[in-house]
């Protein structure tokens, strides 16, 4: 089954607003992290580095829209 250009763009699309909900949604489990847990690991500093790249691509990705 062929796929049309559409089909690809509407993917390309969705995957980048899921990873940039990803990005957002790593960050506050690492604050959360940070807060609770006992594994001796840098958290904040996890989480700074998530809401970084959130704050990165957010304007390209805020820009995709869907094609018609």
């Amino acid at each position: 089954m062929a796929v049309t250009p559409r089909e690809v763009e509407r993917l390309y699309v969705q995957v980048n607003k899921f990873a940039l909900a990803s990005h957002f949604f790593w960050a506050l489990w690492a604050l959360i992290q940070n807060q609770y847990s006992t594994i001796h690991f840098d958290f904040l500093r996890y989480a700074v580095i998530r809401f970084n790249q959130y704050f990165k691509v957010k304007p390209q990705v805020s820009a995709l829209e869907m094609p018609k």
